[in-house]
């Protein structure tokens, strides 16, 4: 389910009638899913993460360093750990 909230989250991971939750995004929903499926041993997929850096080395392709850089962020529409965020 995407664009849920934390509250959201926790309510599916308490599901007895769900059997995993895969969840990308920030810690403290990520946290809060896995407190919540504790309670009935659910199966959960977690990828929490903060700022992904891409790293550019001297000897790379500039312009096709700049190119990938420029839209890292927006694979997947931003929603995987390695969306390139920084640089």
């Amino acid at each position: 389910v995407l664009g849920v909230g934390p509250v959201v989250g926790h309510e599916l991971a308490a599901s007895d009638l769900i059997d995993k939750v895969a969840f990308t995004g920030g810690t403290a929903t990520g946290r809060s899913i896995m407190q919540a499926a504790t309670g009935n041993l659910k199966k959960i997929s977690l990828e929490l993460g903060g700022k992904s850096p891409n790293i550019v080395f001297a000897d790379a392709d500039f312009e096709t360093a700049v190119e990938f850089a420029m839209f890292a962020i927006f694979a997947n529409q931003g929603q995987v750990c390695s969306a390139g965020s920084r640089l």
